[in-house]
């Protein structure tokens, strides 16, 4: 084989593997961008929602299962509220489960937690405004979330699992974990989520 022929081939096996091990990255961005854009359609096929729910469920389990040990011998009232707790888990993880929680979380924010009764706010009246009066403008810049305003690191916790880590620039709690596990050979999905409660 000539040598011409070995390099190509030994460049793209290169260029394979470089594009193979940045798939996880790639779908993170992915995700990233759909939520920005507010495209459900384009979130889902980053996102495994079952097993992602079950993630969740697990770790508030655990939680007020942690929660049940310490109170029983405070306080008979705390398991009973904790077992109230465990009623509530499936709107908490609805909630916890949507492009807003998400967007909130890759802000390395806490979303709210539970189902809100969205309230009717106030319609201002329009103004009438002269000829010659400059249009609405958009929102500027600074109001919108930036990239430097978070700390993230992402990386392989094995060769079906990678987590990308965010929380808020300067925040002292832990960040929150996003868990990504390989869907065929080619796909990752966000599949799991470990956040501070």
């Amino acid at each position: 084989m000539k040598t011409k022929a070995k390099l190509a081939i030994a460049i793209a096996f290169t260029a394979f593997g470089i594009w193979f091990y940045a798939l996880p990255y790639i779908a993170f961005n992915g995700m990233k961008a759909a939520i920005d854009a507010r495209d459900a359609s384009r979130l889902a096929g980053y996102v495994n929602f079952p097993a992602l729910k079950e993630s969740i469920k697990g770790n508030i389990n655990a939680k007020i299962a942690q929660q049940m040990d310490g109170a029983k011998n405070k306080n008979p009232f705390g398991v009973l509220g904790a077992a109230l707790a465990a009623a509530l888990i499936n709107p908490l993880v609805d909630s916890l489960v949507t492009p807003e929680s998400l967007a909130m979380i890759l802000q390395g924010v806490k979303p709210k937690q539970g189902p809100e009764t969205p309230q009717p706010q106030p319609q201002p009246q329009p103004q009438p405004q002269p000829p010659n009066a400059p249009g609405p403008t958009a929102p500027p810049e600074s109001s919108k979330p930036k990239e430097s305003d978070r700390e993230q690191t992402m990386g392989y916790e094995s060769f079906d699992r990678f987590v990308a880590s965010v929380k808020k620039k300067g925040s002292t709690e832990e960040p929150f974990a996003l868990v990504f596990t390989r869907d065929g050979l080619f796909s990752w999905k966000l599949s799991g989520l470990r956040m501070h409660w």
